[in-house]
């Protein structure tokens, strides 16, 4: 029991809040925050690899959902403007 607790403890939150500090400190507030929308990516892959869950074809839909709206929000995708269509400032 106390080795599992130590285990929880060191593991599941010391490391990860290194390492989350880490990408704090490296990428800033805005994109270190994203992290926190691949937990259902890392529970669905868990599901799949430790407890032996199935993988549908809405949880992969679900996922791929979930992965564009990271992608967006860290501004890997962006969306093309074209060149006659620009904001107006004035």
């Amino acid at each position: 029991m106390t080795g599992s607790l130590l285990a929880l403890a060191l593991g599941g939150t010391a490391v990860a809040y290194v390492l989350y500090y880490a990408l704090f400190a490296g990428a800033g507030a805005a994109r270190s925050i994203q992290i926190t929308y691949l937990v259902p990516a890392i529970a669905l892959a868990y599901g799949v690899l430790l407890l032996g869950e199935p993988l549908t074809l809405s949880a992969l839909g679900g996922l791929a959902l979930i992965l564009a709206g990271v992608a967006l929000g860290a501004g890997a995708m962006q969306r093309r403007r074209r060149a006659g269509s620009q904001t107006c400032t004035g």
